[in-house]
């Protein structure tokens, strides 16, 4: 019988993901598996054991709203047809070098995602571990990929069945799906054991908890009907409404949303980076940003045509930002009521590099008032237990997967410091990483 590869981590700072104080403690690894997290594991003689006295150990950071089959912008800011396959696999190899060992698609081709994320499970493409949903339900003419168009029940529900059947992990409603097709679509989703996440508007967060969602994208629904009575007729339905919508808002309206999110259970992922880069949108920060040369350059190149805001004038701008901390203060509102939240960046739409810009989400759920324990384990253990795979990967536990992230700084000193990247450990084995691309400002 063949012995598995034994990798000991230490005398490391272990920091496990739960929400539990760090520790210091030796982390044993035997093939894929974690076997021992102790301040003494016994340490098999034939074991490579690697001083990581000063370290951090992490779980590997996850993903949970990341379009891995985007489509390149051409010239005029439109999609193109097709998907680029040396742009995936740059985006692949990019995520697991910086810390990101799990992602979340939340809306692709349904054959071709399934497909991807079967290589990868077979060790045939190099990259995190993905779930994926198929093509995204919405019920406008608005259809190019990854989007169907449904709009009866019956379509709904067939839609749902056929990416059951080809081997979907979830599926995913859009925004403009009123409640009675939401309805079906978690109907039958449930009926066949898969959870349902959802960017809705035409439904309400409210409304969406009652009828059982598993699970709502981006940081705030901008439906109307959250907006004070006397303010909804000029609301603006536009990207720009949405700076009206937070400036506008009945406090009993969200207050009645966030219980309903509590009371259901309904994990929220606010991909705060999808809002703040378009709410700065041409700022240096993200137009001379060193991190967006790790973006595959055909994705780079469409950015700046391809970005939400470019007819945003300064003013609008101005507005949006001094409008931001009311965002933050919404995501603080959920976290403290306890929705369980995730962390996703939407990658990689304009400015939002693959990897590095879960970093960045990191730290704007920091900036929100979230403690950076609580930060590692919403990107982490509450990650696993969305997706259903706490009892394989999420925490750095004995019994489960080895995928780990050593620093080399304190992330709970700043939260800053999850890019201070030593080591990536996949499945047990070391991800070379990409180096100081992605160390943090000293």
């Amino acid at each position: 019988m063949m012995l598995l590869a034994v990798l000991v981590l230490a005398g490391a700072t272990v920091i496990d993901g739960t929400g539990a104080p760090s520790r210091k403690a030796d982390v044993v690894i035997e093939g894929e598996r974690i076997v021992c997290v102790a301040a003494q594991c016994p340490r098999p003689k034939d074991a490579e054991v690697i001083d990581a006295t000063g370290k951090f150990v992490i779980p590997g950071l996850v993903d949970m709203h990341a379009h891995l089959l985007t489509h390149p912008w051409d010239e005029k800011g439109d999609l193109e047809p097709r998907w680029d396959r040396p742009s995936v696999k740059q985006m692949l190899a990019t995520f697991l070098a910086l810390g990101v060992t799990t992602i979340r698609d939340p809306g692709s081709e349904t054959g071709d995602a399934v497909m991807i994320r079967r290589q990868l499970a077979e060790g045939k493409l190099a990259g995190p571990r993905l779930v994926t949903a198929g093509r995204i339900l919405n019920a406008s003419s608005f259809n190019p990929e990854p989007f169907v168009t449904v709009r009866t029940e019956d379509a709904v529900r067939d839609e749902v069945r056929w990416q059951a059947a080809a081997g979907v992990d979830l599926i995913k409603v859009y925004s403009s799906m009123p409640p009675a097709l939401v309805a079906a679509a978690i109907d039958e989703a449930h009926k066949l054991g898969l959870p349902v996440i959802g960017h809705v508007q035409r439904t309400t967060w409210t409304e969406a908890a009652r009828l059982g969602i598993d699970g709502l994208e981006h940081p705030a629904p901008w439906s109307v009907e959250y907006v004070r009575d006397a303010d909804q007729a000029s609301w603006p339905e536009s990207m720009f409404g949405r700076v009206y919508w937070l400036e506008h808002l009945d406090p009993k309206r969200i207050d009645e949303m966030v219980a309903e999110l509590a009371k259901n259970r309904v994990v929220v992922d606010p991909t705060l980076m999808a809002m703040h880069t378009k709410f700065w949108g041409d700022d240096p920060r993200y137009t001379q940003n060193p991190d967006n040369q790790l973006a595959p350059e055909r994705i780079r190149k469409g950015w700046p045509n391809g970005r939400f805001t470019k007819g945003w004038t300064a003013e609008q701008y101005a507005a949006s930002q001094k409008a931001w901390p009311l965002l933050l203060a919404l995501t603080k509102k959920m976290y403290d009521a306890g929705i369980p939240l995730v962390a996703g960046t939407d990658t990689p739409t304009p400015w939002i590099v693959p990897g590095a810009s879960l970093h960045d989400e990191l730290r704007l759920l920091h900036d929100a008032g979230i403690p950076p324990l609580q930060v590692i384990k919403i990107a982490t253990s509450n990650a696993a237990r969305a997706m259903r795979k706490e009892n394989e990967l999420g925490a750095v536990k004995k019994g489960l997967v080895a995928d780990l992230v050593v620093l080399d700084r304190s992330p709970l000193d700043d939260i800053g410091n999850t890019r201070a990247i030593a080591m990536v450990i996949q499945r047990g084995k070391r991800i070379q990483n990409v180096g100081p691309a992605l160390q943090p400002a000293q």
